[in-house]
């Protein structure tokens, strides 16, 4: 029986013989029939690209730094599953490499006559009808990308058809999915991004969790739009956070999270909830234009430096006299609701008189007891 000591063998293997499809299922035979010796216990759950169970390979937390480097995945291998559609699952892995996006074949999209979708008009906006597609879930837990993530392709847009699961993941390098549109949920949490972190007019169509996810030096949504739920709640944008001209159709969070250099959330519409609570603001802060329709909460938020919030509009009471401001906010324009003036007793006009009438009425009786004691 053939047997390999590391899935890097495997691999060498299949891509010699992947041409040669009458030598797959003695390859697959192999596969299953022959276990790894010399790491099993690291390696929880594999499966090579070409089955179509698609690309899977789970390395356990045990794993030393030997054996994941001895069962590190290439970037190009990822491209390869995406590319012939297949689903790609890799859990505690290192992937060297860049995954470059742009490589992956066109797709024209063709629009029927007739009324047109508001997904479809969103799209229009982003690009042409030049499409990018990839058909099934991409996971990526866990794991150290060492190269590149990137989608720069200005005719059309990159579409992710499956979840995103990035939860917990390093990038070492800079990731750019401008222009992408995300049709099922997205997962950041956890993740760190040690240098850019683009998605400048990405779309989003159902939630996205960044929960202590950590943002490097520069961060950008330019123009993204939120169709569901945000939850970035104790994450840290450690540079630029760029959130200009965002429109977020659901309730987003960012709930003790940290801002360490300018932020910028200008011309950002929030129809939902949107909740600052505990964030802490610590350079120049922009809410320039800003429309918020529903309630905004900022309740023990940290401004350490200039806030702005001109031309802002609240349609709901604001909670912003609750924030710390440790230098005066701008409101030049900003259109907020007038404080609420209590409604009790004491301070309702007619309550004051009744009041005072009460009081009188016991003093005149207090009066007249007293003189029938004597």
């Amino acid at each position: 029986m053939l047997c390999f000591r590391s899935f890097g063998a495997y691999e060498v293997l299949w891509k010699q013989m992947r041409s040669r499809w009458h030598v797959v299922p003695v390859l697959v035979g192999v596969i299953v029939s022959c276990p790894f010796e010399a790491d099993a216990g690291c390696i929880a759950e594999t499966s090579v690209a070409g089955i179509e169970t698609g690309l899977v390979i789970h390395l356990s937390p045990s794993c030393t730094q030997a054996e994941r480097e001895s069962h590190a995945v290439r970037g190009e291998v990822i491209m390869d599953a995406i590319a012939k559609g297949r689903p790609v699952d890799l859990l505690g892995v290192l992937v060297r490499g860049d995954l470059i996006f742009d490589r992956l074949a066109v797709e024209t999209t063709v629009r029927l006559p007739g009324p047109t979708s508001e997904r479809a008009n969103r799209e229009d906006r982003v690009g042409g009808n030049g499409q990018r597609i990839v058909h099934k879930a991409l996971s990526l837990r866990d794991s150290v990308v060492l190269g590149a993530v990137r989608h720069r392709a200005t005719d059309g847009t990159l579409q992710f058809e499956g979840p995103v699961d990035l939860s917990g993941s390093h990038f070492k390098e800079g990731v750019d999915l401008s222009r992408s549109v995300f049709h099922k949920p997205v997962e950041f949490s956890r993740a760190s991004f040690e240098k850019e972190a683009y998605f400048v007019q990405g779309q989003f169509a159902m939630p996205v969790g960044c929960r202590e996810t950590k943002f490097g030096p520069s961060t950008r949504f330019h123009q993204a739009t939120f169709q569901s739920s945000v939850d970035c709640t104790s994450a840290l944008f450690d540079g630029m956070a760029e959130f200009l001209e965002v429109t977020f159709e659901q309730p987003v969070v960012f709930e003790r999270s940290r801002f360490g250099l300018g932020t910028g959330f200008s011309g950002s519409r929030f129809k939902g909830l949107a909740s600052f609570s505990e964030a802490i603001f610590s350079r120049e802060t922009f809410f320039g234009f800003a429309a918020f329709e529903s309630e905004a909460i900022f309740a023990g938020a940290q401004f350490l430096g200039a806030a702005d919030f001109s031309h802002a509009e609240f349609r709901q009471q604001d909670d912003l006299a609750k924030a710390r401001f440790d230098q005066p906010p701008i409101f030049d324009q900003t259109k907020r609701l007038e404080s609420a003036q209590p409604d009790g007793l004491l301070q309702a006009r007619n309550g004051q008189y009744a009041l005072t009438v009460i009081f009188l009425i016991v003093a005149a009786l207090l009066v007249a007891y007293a003189a029938k004691i004597k």
